[in-house]
């Protein structure tokens, strides 16, 4: 297992939050904050200093690619995009520090090997 992550999630339904602060503890991280919206995850990012963000692509007030943006304007967090379908242009989106997309619906196991991938990919597995 990778080591604890303290990670920021971000979705504007309900359900995927629930779930995503439900099973990222049972991964052996800590959920630090859980954003309706990406202006509210840029808020808590900046605040929190999380390990990690993931976010949903497609919120409302502030979009999920927009909200990495901002949140690396102060350093270069890793981040999982969740989508609900395969989009080549998200793909091809610069990143400006670690990104990895993932398509709904997500797994416990998809999500852990996501996260272990990535943060080895960042180095601080």
């Amino acid at each position: 297992m990778s080591k604890s992550l303290r990670i920021s999630i971000a979705d504007d339904e309900l359900d995927m939050r629930d779930y995503l602060a439900r099973i990222l503890p049972r991964l052996g991280h800590e959920v630090v904050s859980a954003a309706e919206n990406g202006r509210q995850l840029v808020a808590d990012s900046q605040r929190l200093s999380p390990d990690l963000v993931i976010t949903d692509v497609r919120m409302p007030e502030l979009d999920g690619l927009s909200a990495i943006r901002e949140i690396r304007r102060d350093r270069p967090v890793p981040a999982i995009i969740i989508s609900a379908q395969l989009d080549i242009e998200l793909l091809q989106e610069p990143q400006t520090g670690p990104t990895l997309v993932l398509i709904k619906p997500i797994s416990r196991q998809n999500l852990q090997e996501v996260i272990a991938g990535l943060m080895a990919r960042d180095g601080t597995a």
